[in-house]
């Protein structure tokens, strides 16, 4: 099934990459579907190197941005901690929902693509991507959102609530941390991903146990507002929504 589906998905992009490169970006808005939101990071990376441009392409019949975007305020800022290539400021940026967004990530290639990607949708204005060492390099803020996306599964056990932390810390005060990782659950689902993962990083990963971060979010006054599992193709997806107390 896995094999059946990634073929699939690899036949309809390699159509689309025989024909040349366009400079008009589709436009989107939160009701994007995924083949929408494939089209317009296919077009918005056009100008990066090729296995960027097809995992940007791709990633949203995985990644769940449709249930992401809805907890993001209008005209916020923005800090996406391990942003990778910055697909979802860039696709908020698009949609014109954000005043301003900083991406950071310790990998320096992906933040090319980002760069690139900014450019071509318009947004190198409000749109900002540092390489860092660690998270604690990252800027301080606070914003109104601090994201973490399919991050915290790559970093060590022993290290994962400092990173936390560090991010929680940018948060202002009434502010919002979006959380969204691969499921822990036992099952197809999370082999899925460990295999996924292992394909693209040889990195065999461990995901975050379940309850982890709803108990470091309350180390960090962070409140939970929503959490909710989300079943994509054969993949699970773990979010959660904390909000900062006032008091």
């Amino acid at each position: 099934m896995h094999s059946n589906i990634k073929r699939k998905i690899g036949r309809h992009l390699h159509t689309e990459m025989l024909a040349p490169a366009s400079a008009s970006i589709p436009s989107v808005d939160s009701a994007a579907t995924p083949a929408q939101l494939r089209r317009f990071f296919y077009a918005a990376y056009c100008d990066t190197p090729a296995p960027f441009r097809w995992l940007s392409a791709i990633r949203p019949y995985v990644c769940p941005y449709d249930k992401l975007v809805p907890f993001i305020r209008d005209d916020a800022e923005v800090l996406d901690v391990g942003c990778g290539a910055g697909s979802l400021l860039t696709l908020l940026a698009a949609m014109k929902k954000i005043r301003r967004g900083v991406g950071c990530d310790v990998m320096a290639p992906p933040l090319e693509s980002a760069r690139a990607a900014a450019q071509r949708v318009g947004a190198q204005g409000i749109l900002t991507f540092e390489h860092v060492r660690s998270v604690a390099e990252a800027p301080e803020g606070p914003f109104d959102v601090v994201a973490m996306v399919d991050v915290l599964h790559h970093v060590p056990p022993g290290s994962r609530s400092d990173v936390f932390a560090a991010a929680a810390q940018r948060v202002k005060p009434g502010g919002i941390f979006l959380y969204k990782d691969m499921t822990a659950r036992p099952g197809g689902r999370r082999l899925a991903h460990n295999i996924d993962d292992y394909i693209f990083t040889r990195e065999w990963v461990e995901q975050v146990p379940e309850g982890a971060v709803e108990t470091w979010a309350g180390d960090h006054r962070l409140a939970l507002v929503h959490g909710e599992f989300i079943p994509r193709l054969i993949y699970g997806h773990e979010l959660r929504v904390f909000q900062r107390l006032e008091h």
